[in-house]
C-alpha cells in the first residue's frame, strides 16, 4: 500500500523519510518530518501514534492515534540536487516553474508574433484538476515519482481523444453553439475549471491551447516546462521520417498519401533527467499533447530528450521519429506510377523546421532554440544525422536523390495586411551558363488553415501561369497581385494564404515544387484601462475595454473577454456588432484576491479576428486586516 512508517531519527536525510523530535515542552511535542526525494506527487495524511506507560497500566501503554486534519500535497522540488526535476539556474526556475503568465509564439516563420497566455498555476481550481487527472491516469503510485511516466501520462490526458481527457480538438471554420473557438481562449484555467465543474471534455482547442494547458499542469506539480513553437512544422503520418507529397503520372495530387505541413506547431519541453536511457540526455524534453497521430496505441507524443531529436537518435523513446520529423524532416515530392511505383522528383532539405520559438527568461523576447533541434541546413552534421535516419525509416527500400537542378526560384516577401493590395514576387534565374531554359509555371492562390490543408471546395483566390525563356545566367520576376475584392471575401479567420507553385523545364525535364504560407495581419485594435495601476487586495476597480474595427467588414456576435491569475473569476462583456472603422468600448468592475504584480488579459473575440489581444498589469497591494473580506 501507500502507508509508509516513519522511524525516528537523530538526523534527517532527504534520500528517505524520517521523523526528529524537535523540543518537548510540557505536554507539547514538535516534530519534523522529511520527505523522501523520491516520495510520489500527490496529497499524504499525517498519522501520529503515541503510547505512554502510566503509574496505573505499568504493563500496558496507552496509545492514541491522532490523523492531522490538514493534507499535504507533494511537489517535485526543481530546488533540490537530488531531485530528477532539478534546474540550476534561479531565474530559469522562476520562469518555468513560478511564473503564472507567459507567451506563445503562432503565424508563420516570415510573420510570427506572440500571443499572451495565462497559465494560472496557483489558482485553486487547477491543483484539483492535476489530482483529478492523476487519479485517472493508470499510474501506479510508485510512478507518479518519475516525471518520465508522469509526463507522458499528462500528455495523453489533456486531450479528449482515447481516455476521457480534458479537451477537444477540432480544426474547423465554424463552431457549434455552446462551445468555445480555440481562438477565443487566453489562458488555462477556465479549460480547468470548466472541466472540474462538468468531468466532460470542454470544447474545443488546438495545439497552442493544448500547450497552454500541459504548461500549466506541470508546473503546477512542480515541473519546469514551456510552451515551444515550430514553424513550418511537418506532420510524418507513416513513419518515413520525411514530409511526402505525391503526383501522379498526370501531375494530380494523390491526396490520400501525403502528409502535412503545418504553419506552426506548439508542444512543450520539461526538464528533468532520464535515468532510463543512457547518459547525455537529460535536460529538456518534448512532449506533446495535441492529438497527431498514436503513440503505443494512444494519442499522446514524447517525453523525448531535445538532444536525441538533434542526432537523430529516433530509436528512443519516446517517438524521437515523429518528433524528428517535425522539425528536421526532407520535403519530398513522389512521381506515383499507375502500378504504384515511385520515384523522387524533388526534394527540398530546408523547409521544415524553422524559427524554433519560446519565451526568453526574464522577458517577453523571443528566444530561438533551433539550434537545439537541429544542425545548421546544408552542414557536414546535417548530412550525417539525415543518413542514419533513413535507415530507419519506413520508405528506406526506395533511392533518394535530388537531381541537380539549373533554375532556381526565389519567393519573395511583402506584409500582407488586410485590406490592402498583396504582392508575392517570384524570382527565376537560369543557372546554367551556356544553355537557355524554357520554363513553364503555374502557381495557384488559396485560402489554407495553419496545419497546412486546403479545402477543395474553397474558390482559388488566384492563378497565374506562364512561360519564360531565360538566357543563360539570366534571372526575370514575376509578380503575383490579389487586390482586396479578390481575397477579403474568401480568407477566413486564423487562416493564411498558400502558394502552390510548379514549374517544369522544357530542355531537362525538370520538374521544380514549392509551397509557400502568407500570413494576412489584421491589427489587434485592442486597447485596455485600469481605473487605477495599484489597487489593494479585494478593492473594486474598473477596466476599459475598447476595440477599433479597422477593417471593412461588419463584426457580429463580439464580445470581449477577460481573464488573469489572481484576478476574481474570467468576464464576458458582450458588443453585438462592430460596424466597419468604427469603435466600441466596455467598462467592468473587477477585484483581485493576489498580492503582487497581476497580469490581467483582454481578447476581443470574434469568428473574423484571431489573435485581438492585450495585457495590463497591476500591482496589488495587500490589504489591512480589517479590510479583508
Amino acid at each position: 500500500g501507500t502507508l509508509c512508517t516513519l522511524p525516528q531519527s537523530q538526523k534527517l536525510d532527504n534520500t528517505s523519510w524520517g521523523v526528529k523530535l524537535d523540543k518537548c515542552v510540557g505536554e507539547e511535542v514538535t516534530f519534523s518530518i522529511m520527505s523522501a526525494v523520491s516520495a510520489p506527487v500527490g496529497y499524504y495524511k499525517v498519522l501520529i501514534e503515541s503510547s505512554c506507560i502510566t503509574e496505573e497500566s505499568p504493563g500496558s501503554p496507552n496509545v492514541t492515534k491522532v490523523t492531522c486534519p490538514e493534507e499535504i500535497f507533494m511537489l517535485f522540488n526543481c530546488w533540490c540536487p537530488e531531485d530528477t526535476v532539478y534546474l540550476e539556474d534561479e531565474a530559469q526556475r522562476q520562469e518555468y516553474v513560478l511564473n503564472d503568465t507567459g507567451l506563445i509564439w503562432v503565424g508563420t516563420y516570415r510573420d510570427f508574433e506572440p500571443i499572451p497566455w495565462n497559465f494560472g498555476q496557483y489558482e485553486v481550481c487547477v491543483l484539483e484538476c492535476a489530482v483529478y487527472l492523476l487519479s485517472n491516469a493508470n499510474l501506479a503510485v510508485g510512478a507518479r515519482s518519475d516525471p518520465v511516466k508522469l509526463t507522458r501520462a499528462l500528455s495523453a490526458l489533456v486531450n479528449s481523444n482515447d481516455d476521457g481527457g480534458m479537451i477537444w480538438g477540432r480544426w474547423t471554420e465554424t463552431y457549434p453553439p455552446n462551445s468555445t473557438d480555440p481562438t477565443e481562449w487566453v489562458g488555462s484555467v477556465e479549460i480547468l475549471r470548466q472541466y472540474l465543474l462538468n468531468e466532460e471534455p470542454v470544447r474545443y482547442g488546438q495545439c497552442w491551447v493544448f500547450s497552454g494547458v500541459l504548461t500549466t499542469l506541470l508546473r503546477c506539480l512542480g515541473i519546469p516546462a514551456r510552451c515551444v513553437t515550430n514553424f513550418e512544422s511537418g506532420h510524418d503520418t507513416d513513419c518515413s521520417y520525411s514530409i511526402d507529397c505525391h503526383y501522379d503520372v498526370e501531375g494530380n495530387p494523390v491526396d490520400e498519401l501525403d502528409d502535412s505541413i503545418w504553419n506552426f506547431h506548439v508542444w512543450n519541453e520539461a526538464w528533468f533527467k532520464r535515468n532510463d536511457l543512457p547518459p547525455g540526455y537529460d535536460g529538456w524534453q518534448a512532449v506533446d499533447s495535441t492529438p497527431q497521430e498514436a503513440s503505443e496505441s494512444i494519442m499522446r507524443c514524447g517525453p523525448c530528450p531535445v538532444q536525441a531529436i538533434k542526432q537523430g537518435d529516433v530509436y528512443l523513446p519516446y517517438d524521437c521519429g515523429f518528433l524528428f520529423a517535425e522539425v528536421n524532416g526532407d520535403k519530398i515530392w513522389w512521381k506515383v506510377e499507375k502500378d504504384g511505383s515511385m520515384a523522387v522528383e524533388y526534394i527540398d532539405r530546408n523547409c521544415i523546421g524553422k524559427c524554433i520559438s519560446t519565451k526568453a527568461v526574464g522577458s517577453d523576447d523571443r528566444l530561438d532554440l533551433t539550434s537545439c533541434y537541429k544542425h545548421p541546413d546544408g552542414s557536414l552534421e546535417e548530412e550525417e544525422v539525415i543518413t542514419k535516419v533513413a535507415h530507419f525509416g519506413s520508405r528506406k527500400e526506395w533511392t533518394v536523390k535530388s537531381a541537380n537542378r539549373d533554375v532556381q526560384v526565389d519567393i519573395g516577401h511583402e506584409t500582407a495586411v488586410m485590406g490592402s493590395e498583396i504582392k508575392i514576387p517570384l524570382q527565376l534565374t537560369n543557372t546554367n551558363s551556356n544553355s537557355s531554359r524554357t520554363i513553364s509555371l503555374s502557381a495557384h492562390v488559396k485560402c489554407a488553415a495553419y496545419t497546412g490543408r486546403t479545402d477543395n471546395k474553397q474558390p482559388l483566390i488566384k492563378t497565374l501561369t506562364n512561360v519564360l525563356e531565360l538566357s543563360s545566367n539570366e534571372s526575370d520576376t514575376l509578380t503575383i497581385s490579389m487586390s482586396p475584392e479578390e481575397y477579403i471575401k474568401k480568407i477566413r479567420a486564423g487562416s493564411t494564404l498558400r502558394l502552390f507553385l510548379q514549374l517544369s523545364v522544357q530542355e531537362t525535364k525538370q520538374v521544380y515544387a514549392t509551397q509557400e504560407t502568407f500570413l494576412v495581419k489584421k491589427g489587434s485594435g485592442v486597447m485596455v484601462t485600469c481605473s487605477s495601476t495599484t489597487v489593494k487586495q479585494y478593492e473594486d476597480f474598473d477596466v476599459t475595454c475598447t476595440y477599433t474595427n479597422t477593417t471593412s467588414t461588419k463584426l457580429t456576435r463580439s464580445y470581449f473577454y477577460l481573464e488573469g491569475p489572481g484576478i476574481r473569476r474570467s468576464k464576458k462583456l458582450y458588443c453585438g456588432t462592430v460596424q466597419p472603422n468604427s469603435t466600441i468600448e466596455r467598462t467592468l468592475t473587477l477585484s483581485a484576491y493576489r498580492v503582487g504584480e497581476r497580469v490581467l488579459f483582454v481578447k476581443f473575440c470574434n469568428s473574423k479576428i484571431p489573435n485581438a489581444i492585450e495585457k495590463v498589469k497591476i500591482v496589488v497591494e495587500e490589504a489591512e486586516p480589517t479590510e479583508v473580506i
